[in-house]
């Protein structure tokens, strides 16, 4: 059954891949699938890459040993409110200035090479280390689970990962995710609930006294407040301006779209999420002693279930997977065939050519991170940890000035891009090793970030910015992808009528999201009695 569903889902897949493929006709259907994305695409593709499979694994496994406030509470929050802002404030004005990768915004704000350069550099790192350690991980388990080697598992995914990726681009990828997404919200609201309602609301408050701290943010563990804002802050700085998120918004119809998704997509996100870790945290009460504790979703899933929700659960562990992966994929060959070759070696590619250079570059990406996840190093695992934290330090700072500080120039975004990112890696090793020892509730991530903006300040107060720059400054503040999608609307036939009707829905859509939240987080504090 399982098996059967594995390859099941693949072939969907690249089925659809293969039939979406007939839409590229130049690059902008490559990239940004011609920006005809509607509401409910760009909210499966977000849902689906917010939610990977350290939702499912590594995190589910902290809420099943130590408690699901420990993450829930902090990090979770966090993610929420930086994807927020991923989309409402750094997205939208991205999509404003017409960006097809997050690359573009560096090359328009600076037109400096070692800008462009260091920031391509730190973006494949970071997805590179983010998104194969999962496939490394998830493949082990696939590979216990289902009993097929674990490099035929990896071959598999790649081929499937390939196929979609590089013959219908950002496509395959946002229609893909969708189905996925309603996979993930078949765990997130049949079987999580499931899972809980066997275990028992009772019983999952009594863990507090066998697990004492169970139901803290510290957790069974009793891990220390820093860790916990630590978590808060990474998370908020990490999806705020994670290419992941971020290029989720390239490929909406217009500004409406992004404003339903904003609440929409992020209300799913959060929400799927939690009830995933209240699930692991049942699976406490139910089958208490999994080891290793990532495996506690899994044995829910083919423990606890019929084979018929075995089965989907299995799917969406393979839907979290190649969500994120695909992410890696496509956000990778755009960084080599758009914002490397194109700006580099050849801007003025023609159509045909940057599609057949970014297919190409996909291919690329899938050898690579196939050799890579079969080999399994064990460095891989330190730039994973590492991957998350580098967009925080070295990007967001950078981006946030760009937009919003007129003297932010060239050698302020290096300064702040070079000592974030080095003081993060540097200080962490350090204290890895035992060689120094930071203040309690001080980690490297504060160090790095506090340093990295305060270079990115000294720098940009001590040079002067270009006129190119200043002259980027001036338009990047005039310009509003509002302006752009009301006159477009009201450029059509009853577009008056239109704009109204799309404001409206809009409120009304946040005024029901706002009740469907409030219910679902009083019934679950309510019946948990936090």
């Amino acid at each position: 059954m399982t098996l059967a569903i594995f390859a099941i889902v693949l072939t969907a897949y690249v089925a659809v891949a293969a039939l979406l493929a007939r839409r590229i006709k130049n690059k902008d259907d490559f990239y940004v699938m011609g920006e005809q994305g509607s509401t409910l695409l760009i909210v499966g593709t977000l849902a689906a890459t917010f939610l990977s499979a350290v939702t499912l694994m590594g995190i589910a496994g902290i809420s099943y040993s130590e408690g699901p406030l420990v993450i829930a509470a902090l990090g979770s929050f966090g993610a929420w409110v930086g994807t927020l802002i991923a989309v409402v404030f750094i997205g939208r004005k991205l999509k404003a200035l017409n960006c097809r990768t997050m690359m573009d915004f560096f090359d328009y704000r600076f037109n400096n090479k070692w800008v462009s350069v260091v920031a391509l550099i730190l973006m494949v790192i970071g997805l590179l280390g983010y998104g194969i350690i999962q496939l490394i991980g998830a493949g082990l388990v696939l590979a216990e689970i289902i009993d097929i080697p674990f490099p035929v598992i990896i071959v598999a995914f790649t081929l499937a990962l390939l196929a979609f990726c590089s013959l219908s681009g950002m496509y395959g990828v946002v229609y893909t995710d969708t189905m996925m997404f309603f996979t993930m919200l078949a765990i997130a609201f049949v079987i999580a609930p499931m899972l809980i309602g066997d275990a028992g609301f009772e019983a999952m408050k009594g863990l507090g006294e066998t697990l004492p701290g169970f139901w803290t943010v510290g957790g069974a563990n009793d891990r220390p407040l820093g860790w916990s804002i630590s978590q808060f802050l990474v998370w908020i700085l990490f999806f705020a301006c994670t290419p992941a998120l971020v290029s989720r918004v390239f490929p909406a119809k217009n500004d409406f779209v992004i404003l339903k998704v904003a609440v929409i997509g992020v209300f799913f996100a959060p929400a799927m999420q939690l009830l995933v870790f209240l699930a692991a945290s049942a699976m406490q009460v139910i089958q208490p002693g999994i080891e290793p504790t990532d495996r506690a979703m899994i044995v829910g899933f083919m423990e606890h279930t019929n084979p018929t929700l075995a089965g989907i659960g299995l799917a969406g562990l393979m839907a979290s997977i190649m969500s994120t992966a695909s992410t890696l994929f496509v956000l990778t060959g755009f960084a080599l065939a758009r914002d490397l070759y194109e700006k580099l070696f050849d801007r003025e590619v023609s159509e045909r050519k940057g599609v057949v250079l970014g297919r190409i570059s996909q291919a690329v990406v899938a050898l690579v991170v196939c050799a890579v996840a079969i080999s399994r190093p064990a460095g891989i695992y330190w730039i994973s940890i590492y991957a998350g934290a580098i967009f925080a330090v070295a990007w967001l700072p950078t981006i946030v000035a760009a937009m919003h500080w007129r003297r932010m120039n060239a050698n302020a975004a290096l300064a702040c891009m070079l000592v974030g990112s080095i003081t993060f890696i540097v200080v962490g090793e350090l204290e890895r090793h035992g060689l120094v020892s930071l203040p309690l509730h001080i980690d490297n991530l504060q160090v790095a970030i506090l340093l990295g903006t305060l270079a990115l300040i000294a720098v940009g107060l001590k040079s002067q910015p270009s006129e190119y720059e200043l002259k980027v400054f001036d338009d990047m503040r005039a310009r509003r992808l509002s302006d752009t999608t009301i006159r477009d609307i009201l450029a059509r036939p009853d577009g008056a009528r239109e704009l109204v009707r799309e404001y409206r829905q809009v409120w009304g859509i946040m005024v029901l999201f706002v009740i469907i939240a409030g219910a679902l987080w009083g019934y679950l504090f309510s019946k948990l009695g936090t």
